[in-house]
Parts: structure tokens; sequence; C-alpha cells
């Protein structure tokens, strides 16, 4: 330890060339003394000019730092030649003062010189970087200098030691020596020093292990290995274990032991790479569970930020658990470069918050402020000014709304936030409701010429058709999601073409009387004269042949064709249709209007409901850019047209798949039970992963006041309630029944389903997503049966559930776990944060017998597979025990042996 050095420093001649070599040299040599004074020794004289040589050369090397200066040579680059030059020095100096002390120099001047030389070698060694101390104190035998001076605070424990000023085998030197070397024992044993690790440290002295280790590996004996192994289970088990909000030291020490783990190289071990893999998956348990909040995460952001690790834009966007997920070792690069884009999408998100801000701003100031738009009357470039105004509007609309998902969980405080964001401030939040009325008012002063110009802008595909209640819808449909521009378009169209229709029948010739009319087309079906023309349609007449005889007699052109084309249709089957006058409740006229209610509801349920395709078909489409969509929710959705020109919602998937496959799943399995249900589908669109799934046209939403329920819709909401409890939706609010165009009812957002499996319960009030309007449609229809709140005559009735359990049960077990094999290992996978994980975990632990933390990804998803076989196996005895228990229908015990 200490200088060591073994090196001759003859060589490194650094004094001035012209420095004298006895005292008589120097200046003023030869002059009369001033007055008379002891005599200086030749021993003594020769002895203070070593001295002051070798100070001179000591300040040179201070004042160079290895650049020549004056009349002295360059110096070595090399720190650690430096260093020897520097120690050699020191150690001229220290025999010079020991020479003058010997000649007779006083306690005072000898004081003096040590003082001067003590203070320049802390001078030259302070002045050194800690990278440079470490470097010359290693080739000095010093093991494992960076683990010294850890805090950097203070003079660095290596200037210390490194001072040729004291000697090697003093204490203090020792005890520096001795501190390094506990540190080493520490890290060998799984431990972190200082948020370094042992592979850390060996990166840091470039020994790195086997010639063949990758990069980032420490070399690891098999104890060493085991011993990271219990660190890592004695961390994991205090963030399992920990109550309340997770400590960020705790948290620290399980990301570093886990680091330590996957990061070890040892070819000795047997089934490193099993416990590595383990070790991955195992790590995100007790991280499902643990309450991880800003403080949790803050001193671990601030160390990756110093250490370049995490860029800012990262630290500021995500959340404190999506933050977790980047500092991990474990977490796959795949999806910490999925973290990093979506903090980089934020950021430019509040860039484009800001933008539509301001555009917004030029027709309404702040939520106290009136809508000041632009007068359209002669003014040329107003039209386009309104419609980019009620674009960025709802741009700004919905993106507002989509940030307050992850605004406030993020590291910044929210007013910090809002005053570098305004668009997210209350004073400029977009209330699309009280917003329309200030649009419809102003609207009122305009021309509605000039509004259809506005609406032409925002794409309306008939401006000139529309009347002005649509076209002020339509343009207030850009920044408010309760409005469908589609939806008016579409009845823009239909009144247009009615219009046409009406105009083209008056213009026609004289119409005959409805008698007539009946009578002629009573005519055209039940005649059989055959023609020369191939034989269609009623009789065997042709197109024309009917046309012209209905002309013949009597009818208008307009109305010829009309009774050619229904003479020509097969006769429609009627469809049977409910009596208007209600029967009593209980008489057989009442479960005949019951059945024919019922009859009428799943017929409009089918025929609104779009087929469900081929997977493999959709997989084929393009669906290219998209628009936004204004339909309120968590996340962004898109709107895009189908290669057949239908229009699909695309939903990203901000869990990197594993929601879309669960809503797909769900969406299939529905289907094959008979519940009514929108198909969904995983694809990728614009380089994302989500779902789409194509639209209902002119759905609206289901009333939400229970007495106003049918009870053909209540047999609905039962028939539903089968298959959301099978699939493990619980999500089914009000939001989420849409009544189709025809009347028939269908749930859609399957997004949360198999969220809850394992922990769930088929009970009245059980509602994970939470109360109040958010209660399941199911749970608010009995308890309104419960305490009398459904319409006379109109109840539950358990025998609805029978044939889609039927269905369900029909479904083979292999078909069933083919089906949801896809949802279930996506979900499986480390990181993939879906809720049912846990739970799995559990049931798998127990069915093969080992410790929780020993289950396999592999084992998880089958347990998810084996209990969707027991959930459907159970599905009848769960539903014939919940309406006897729960609804206290003690005749529902019937449905339990398959009776209806």
């Amino acid at each position: 330890m200490g200088t060591n050095s073994k090196s001759s420093h003859a060589s490194y001649a650094i004094a001035p060339s012209d420095a004298p070599e006895k005292a008589e040299g120097i200046e003023g040599a030869g002059q009369a003394p001033a007055a008379a004074e002891p005599e200086l020794s030749d021993d003594l004289v020769n002895a203070k000019t070593d001295l002051m040589v070798a100070m001179d050369n000591l300040d040179a090397l201070a004042v160079g730092n290895g650049v020549a200066t004056g009349n002295y040579p360059e110096l070595p680059d090399d720190p650690v030649e430096r260093y020897e030059i520097f120690a050699a020095q020191i150690q001229s100096a220290r025999e010079a003062i020991e020479k003058m002390k010997e000649e007779g120099a006083s306690d005072e001047e000898i004081k003096a010189q040590f003082d001067a030389l003590r203070a320049q070698s802390l001078a030259y060694l302070n002045a050194l970087e800690p990278e440079e101390l470490q470097q010359i104190a290693a080739a000095k035998g010093f093991e494992h200098p960076a683990l010294v001076g850890l805090s950097g605070s203070g003079q660095h424990p290596l200037v210390h030691w490194l001072d040729p000023y004291y000697g090697d085998d003093i204490p203090s030197k020792q005890k520096i020596q001795a501190a390094a070397q506990k540190r080493y024992e520490q890290l060998a044993a799984g431990q972190t020093v200082g948020g370094m690790t042992l592979a850390d440290l060996q990166q840091i002295e470039g020994t790195s292990g086997a010639p063949d280790a990758p990069p980032g590996t420490w070399a690891a004996t098999p104890e060493q290995v085991k011993a990271a192994e219990d660190a890592w289970t004695e961390a994991s088990l205090a963030v399992a274990e920990a109550k309340g909000v997770l400590d960020s030291e705790k948290l620290k020490n399980l990301l570093d032991a886990e680091k330590q783990v996957l990061t070890a190289h040892s070819p000795d071990t047997p089934d490193l790479e099993t416990l590595k893999n383990h070790t991955q998956i195992w790590t995100g348990d007790p991280l499902a569970v643990a309450k991880i909040n800003q403080s949790t995460v803050m001193p671990l952001v601030q160390d990756a930020l110093a250490s370049g690790e995490m860029s800012l834009t990262e630290a500021q966007q995500l959340k404190p658990v999506e933050l977790v997920g980047l500092l991990r070792t474990g977490t796959p690069e795949a999806e910490k470069e999925a973290l990093k884009a979506t903090a980089q999408a934020r950021k430019d998100q509040l860039q484009a918050l800001d933008n539509a801000l301001e555009v917004h701003q030029s027709g309404k100031q702040d939520v106290h402020t009136e809508l000041t738009l632009p007068d359209l009357a002669g003014n040329p470039e107003a039209a386009a000014q309104v419609a980019s105004w009620a674009t960025s509007t709802g741009e700004l609309h919905t993106m507002q709304q989509d940030a307050q998902g992850w605004i406030h969980e993020t590291l910044q405080s929210p007013v910090d936030i809002g005053f570098a964001n305004p668009a997210l401030l209350n004073t400029h939040q977009v209330d699309p409701k009280a917003l329309t009325t200030e649009f419809y008012s102003w609207a009122k002063t305009q021309k509605i010429g000039d509004l259809r110009a506005v609406a032409g802008e925002l794409g309306m595909a008939d401006p000139a058709k529309a009347n002005r209640g649509q076209i002020q819808s339509y343009i207030a449909a850009s920044f408010n999601p309760a409005l469908d521009q589609d939806a008016i378009n579409t009845k823009v169209q239909v009144t247009a073409a009615k219009k046409q229709a009406a105009a083209a029948a008056k213009a026609a010739a004289p119409l005959a009387s409805d008698e007539a009319v009946n009578a002629l087309k009573s005519k055209l079906t039940g005649s059989t004269a055959p023609t020369a023309s191939s034989a269609s349609g009623a009789g065997g007449l042709t197109q024309e042949s009917k046309v012209e005889a209905a002309i013949k007699m009597g009818a208008s052109p307009v109305q010829a064709q009309k009774l050619a084309q229904a003479a020509g249709a097969a006769p429609a089957k009627p469809i049977p249709k409910a009596p208007t006058k209600p029967a009593a409740p209980g008489s057989f006229n009442a479960k005949v209007q019951a059945l024919v209610a019922g009859l009428q509801q799943a017929k409009a349920t089918a025929q609104d409901v779009p087929a469900r395709i081929d997977s493999v078909v959709v997989s084929s489409w393009s669906f290219g850019s998209g628009t936004p969509a204004h339909l309120g929710g968590t996340y962004n959705k898109t709107l895009h047209a189908a290669p057949d020109g239908s229009s699909w919602l695309f939903k990203a998937d901000h869990n990197g798949g594993v929601i879309a496959h669960s809503e797909a799943a769900a969406s299939h399995a529905l289907s094959l039970g008979g519940v009514p249900a929108v198909p969904v589908y995983v694809k990728q669109v614009g380089g994302k992963v989500g779902s789409v799934q194509p639209m209902l046209q002119g759905a609206t939403h289901f009333a939400s006041d229970p007495h106003k329920w049918s009870q053909s819709e209540v047999d609905s909401i039962v028939r539903s309630h089968v298959g959301s409890w099978l699939v493990g939706d619980h999500d089914g609010h009000q939001a989420n029944v849409l009544r189709t165009a025809s009347g028939g009812l269908v749930h859609i957002d399957r997004g949360q389903a198999f969220k809850h499996w394992g922990s769930d319960k088929l009970s009245l009030g059980y509602a994970p997503s939470g109360g109040g309007s958010y209660d399941p449609v199911h749970q608010k229809l009995y308890s309104a049966a419960l305490g009398g709140g459904l319409a006379d005559g109109v109840k539950v009735n358990p025998a609805v559930a029978h044939p889609i359990i039927k269905n369900f049960e029909a479904i083979p077990d292999s078909q069933w776990r083919s089906m949801l094999h896809s949802t279930a290992y996506e979900g499986a996978k480390s990181g993939s944060g879906v809720h049912w994980v846990p739970a799995m975990r559990k049931q798998a632990a127990k069915k093969h017998g080992v410790a929780v933390s020993k289950v396999s990804t592999e084992q998880i998803a089958e347990a998810f597979l084996d209990h969707a076989v027991e959930r459907k196996q159970n599905l009848r005895q769960a539903f014939a025990d919940f309406f006897v228990k729960d609804l206290k229908m003690p005749q529902a015990a019937s449905l339990k042996h398959g009776a209806e």
C-alpha cells in the first residue's frame, strides 16, 4: 500500500536545467553580509538546496499536471507514472528535511518545512479525479478501490491512502483497505453497497469473469450464486410482507437482488438459467401486490437520472409501477422500449394538448368567458376557422380525458403539471354539454348556408340536404362525443331519399285508389300466364310483363314498379307482434305476449349485431389511418374503414395485447353460448397492438330506470349475466349496455373479462368495479326485483338462463381450453400486470405441491385453463344456488337438474 514504488526516477530530471548545485550559486552570493550570522555547514546548505529543488519540482507537478511549463520537460499523461514522480519528489523532500534536522536546523524551521510538504502533498492528491485515484491505488496494490469514497462528500479516502508523506503501514491506511474488503464480501454475498452490485463492481474493474461471459455479467462461484439467491428470497419476502406503502429501500433491495441473480455468470452452477427464469418471473409477484407510489420510487429514479440510466422524460411521464418496470433488470427489452415509447407519447400528448388549447382559445378563452366565434357572413375564411376550432376543441377534450388516466400518478406534482401545461387546468377543461348549448346559441345567429359550409369543411357527406338542426348537431359532434356524425349523415340521406321518392310519386300519373292497387296486386300475384321469357317470380311473369300489366290495369308508372317488385318477392313469414293491450299478469295471454316480445327482441338483436367473421380474414385486412372516436373511456379510440366500407373501432392495448386477447376470447366464447356479443379481434393497427370490432349503427344507451324495463329486457339481462359470470366480466354497468337500432340489447366493452377469476363470487351486490353508476346492470335488476322496483307483472325468470347454460355446457372442454389458450399464456407472462395471475399462481402451487415462488409461467397459464373448465362445468349449479339463496327463489332449484 502507499507509494510502494519499485521504479527508479533518475531519468525524470524535472528541475530547471540551470538550477545551482551549490549554495554559492544562488542570487546574492558574494555580497558582504549585512550582519554577522552563524555560518552554515556545507551539508546543511546542500540539504536546503535539495529541499528547494524537490519543492520546486512538486510545484511544477501541481501547476503543469502533465503539461510542460517553463523550462520543465513535458510530464507523462499516465496518472500512475505522474504519481510515481510525485511520490519520489515527496520522498526526496522528506530526506532533505531530515538532513537539515541532523545538520542543526531549528525546530521551528523543520516544523514549517514538514507542514509545507504535507500541504503540498494533499493539494496534489485532492486535485485528482476519483477515477484517477482508483487507477493509481489499484496499480499500487489496493484491492477494490471503487468500494471506498462512495458517499462523494469530504476528502476521498484514497487521498490519505496514497499520500506518500505518511508511511505505508500506519493503521489509518490499513483501515481503508479493510473497509473495501468488507464491502466486497457483502457484494459477494449478494448484497448491495451504495447501490452497487458485484456485477457493477466487476464491470468497473474489468473483471467480468470467463472470456466468453456476456457483457454486463459478473463471475460467480456456485456459493456466490446461492448467496445471491438467498438475498433475493429475503428481499422478495420483505416486499411481499410489507404493510401499507412499500418502502423505497425494500424495493431497491429487491431490484438489486434480482439484478445480482440475473447477471451472474457461473458455468459451474447447475440449472442457473432455470433459476434466472424463475427469479425474473417471481420478482413480479410481490411487486404486483405491493402498494407502490411516488415516494416508493422517487429515490431510485433520482439515482437512475444521476447515472444516466433513465431520461427526464421517462422520469416525469411514467407512473410509479411503470417506472419500476423500467428499472427492473428482469423486464424484457421489448417492454422497456414500449415504456419508453409511452413516456415519449405522453410528452408529445402534452404538447399536442397545448397546441389544441391555443386554437380552442380563439373561440373560448376559458370556462368563465363566452363563446366568441367569428361571424360567417361575408367572411370567406370564417368557415374554415370555425371548422378548425371545432376539430381542435374535440381533440383537446379527448386528450384531456385521456391524460386523466395517468397525469395524476406521475412523480410531478399537479401544480407543476398545471403550470407547465395550461390545457390541464380546470379553467380550460372542455365541457361538451355546456359548450354545445353555447354553440347552438351562436349558430342560430348564422345563416344556414354559411353553416353548411362549416359542415362541409368537417366532412359532411351532403350538407345541402341537411336541415339546420342536423347541420348544427353535425358540427357540434366534433367536440361532443354524445353526438354521432355518422348517424347524422345517415339520417340526412334517409330523409332526402324519402323526400325524393315522395316527389317522384307526386309527379307521376294519377294514382289508382287503394282498392284498385290491392286488386291489381292480387291479379299480378295470381296470374299464371307463361311468357316466352324465362319465367320468374309470381305466376312465371317477367318483371317487364308485370309492369306493363299493372299500367294497363290503371296503375301509375311508380305504382307499377312497386307492384311488380312486391309480386316477385316470396311471401314473407309474418313476424309475431305482442298485443298492444297488456294482458293480466300470470294469465295465458300474458305468457303469450312475453313469448312474442322475447322473440321480437331476439330477432332485433340478431339482425343488428354484426355476424362474426373468421379471425384469419380480419387479420389480413388493412384498416389504414383512422379518425378519433369520441366515445369516452380511459384510452383513445379510433374509427377505421374496413375493406367492405363498414366502420370499425380500434382500441390500443396499453398492456401489450393482454387485454385485447381477453376481450376477443370473451366475445368468441359468448357468441358460442348464444349471448349477444359484438365480435372482437386482436389486431395491430398503426404499429400498436389492440382490438378491433365493428360499430353498432344506430345504437343508444339502455334505460337506467328498472321500473321501465319490459319482461323481454329483463330476460335478456339474465341471459347476459350467465355469460358475464362465465367469462368473469363484472363491468357491465349502464354505459356498457346498448339498445340496438331494432330494439335489442347487447353488452359491449368486455375488456375486463377474466380480470377477477379466482377471487370473484357470484353473489348479490358483488361489484368490484365500484358502486353507484358502476354497478352492473344485472345487480340493479336483482336489487329492483327484491325491492319491488320492477314494473307490474315483470319478474326475474330463472328459466331463461337454462338455454344459455345448456349452450355453454355443450362446448367440449378441449375446445374451451383452446379458445382461451392465448388469453392464459399472454396473461401469465412476466410483467403482464394481469390481475388474475396471483390467484392462479396460488392454485398452481397447491396443485403441484410447491411454494408459490416456485410456480412457472406455464403452470400459471394451465391453472387458468383448469379454472375455465371448472367454471363452465359448475355454471348450472352456481346459478341454481344464486337464484335460490340470493334471490330467494326456491323454484329455481330445478335449474340444476336441467329443468326450464
